[in-house]
């Protein structure tokens, strides 16, 4: 249900026009030095995958991307960068399916293994960490690879 109804919500943001009014209302707020508008779409991308599923943002948000990465002539880079960062949060448990799973899981009495204290002593420094790489080695791997 979660594939099914994130795609029908990309879709419709898509169809209704949303999309286009979405990206011209920020493309005048981004920076115009690719550099800088990666750091700030992968911001977008990771602030947005901390409180949703990274699928349903992937899905809503990746066509912002493309879009906006066309305009700066980096549509490739932007789609590379931006698909690693919508898996790069993981400080909250309902960011995806297995964090979810082990938020549930249970020992032989009842007890929980994991709280969301759990995920946010290791979350938040990972998703740091992994978000720094992609602005800066992600950035330049990516020109080396993409050309």
């Amino acid at each position: 249900f979660l594939i099914g109804g994130g795609s029908a919500l990309g879709l419709a943001v898509r169809e209704s026009g949303l999309l286009t009014i979405l990206t011209d209302s920020v493309r005048s707020r981004l920076a115009t030095s690719p550099w800088l508008l990666v750091v700030q779409l992968m911001a977008l991308l990771v602030a947005a995958t901390t409180f949703v599923s990274h699928t349903v943002a992937a899905l809503v948000l990746m066509p912002l991307v493309v879009s906006l990465g066309r305009d700066a002539g980096i549509d490739r880079l932007a789609v590379l960068l931006g698909a690693f960062a919508c898996s790069t949060a993981c400080a909250l448990p309902m960011t995806s399916f297995p964090n979810v799973n082990s938020l549930l899981a249970v020992d032989d009495v009842g007890r929980p293994w994991l709280s969301v204290k759990h995920f946010l002593i290791a979350g938040i420094p990972t998703t740091v960490a992994i978000a720094l790489l992609l602005i800066s080695m992600g950035y330049e791997l990516g020109e080396l690879v993409l050309g």
